[in-house]
């Protein structure tokens, strides 16, 4: 930086973000070199420059379908990591900033979008949702409805199996996984992977702990609650966890016996209860 005459100081400009097209594999399968050529002119035609750290959304055309307004879009994802959008709100405003249209669209098809890239995606504005009988072509951008949530999601890999335990339940284990929720970056989930009463009438509960914190996670104390269809509460406690601590974007397996006298019931349907992680 430089001093000027009247003692401010010149800031130099930032470059601009190198923002690159990115398109998730169902799309990449089907399309052509030619394509995607088109779609790298397309997108830069259309997105203007971003600051670092911001996420942008740009539309390409929008017309009338008949029970539906389609609408061609980019995301454009400024950050340093990779995001996953959910639900999200969006607004068509004309250039009086009037309301043309607004809709909430799952987004989680999209995928995962790079960090400095934008991902073209179509989405469809049902007409009861349109405020007006024509959008002109001329007249009518997409803008997020205030703040867009842009969620990071993490993959985990599970590990320090229990010992004994073969290949094929190992992959049992590792495909449960995949059915379950994404993991936001930052939390720490806990699911059932199976409960179990032995003769003794004794609970085997079996449960995958992820952590999508960026550093290991120790548990001491987990909470749970068992509770009938009816609300009728079969075991609730905090119950104590021996060393067991989850590396940075790891799953373990995590095994809790549960003895008879803890029962608060004596009969109940065990398919048809619910756990929950806390405690009454």
């Amino acid at each position: 930086m430089s001093n000027n005459g009247d003692g401010s100081q010149k800031i130099k400009e930032m470059d601009p973000l190198k923002i690159q097209l990115s398109l998730n594999q169902d799309t990449l399968d089907k399309i052509s070199d030619v394509q995607k050529d088109y779609l790298e002119d397309e997108m830069n035609e259309v997105i203007p420059q971003i600051e670092d750290g911001q996420v942008n959304v740009s539309g390409v055309y929008i017309f009338d379908d008949g029970d539906k307004f389609e609408a061609k879009i980019y995301i454009v994802n400024g950050l340093k990591k990779a995001i996953n959008l959910d639900k999200v709100p969006f607004c068509i405003v004309n250039s009086k900033g009037e309301q043309l249209a607004y809709q909430i669209f799952d987004l989680n098809a999209m995928g995962d979008i790079p960090s400095y890239s934008a991902r073209p995606w179509k989405i469809y504005f049902d007409k009861k949702n349109v405020s007006v009988d024509e959008i002109s072509q001329d007249d009518w951008k997409i803008v997020f409805d205030d703040n867009i949530k842009a969620v990071s999601y993490v993959n985990v890999e599970l590990e320090e199996l229990p010992e004994g335990l073969d290949e094929k339940e190992a992959n049992t284990f590792r495909e449960f996984i995949k059915t379950l929720p994404k993991l936001e970056r930052n939390q720490v989930s806990v699911s059932v992977f199976t409960i179990t009463q032995y003769q003794n009438d004794d609970l085997l509960m079996t449960l995958i702990v992820r952590n999508g914190v960026n550093k290991s996670v120790k548990l001491e104390k987990l909470p749970v609650t068992i509770a009938t269809a009816d609300g009728k509460t079969v075991l609730s406690g905090s119950f104590e966890l021996e060393d067991f601590e989850v590396n940075a974007n790891k799953a373990r397996v995590l095994s809790l016996v549960f003895k008879k006298d803890l029962l608060q019931e004596e009969e109940f349907e065990l398919s048809a209860c619910k756990v929950t992680f806390t405690a009454n």
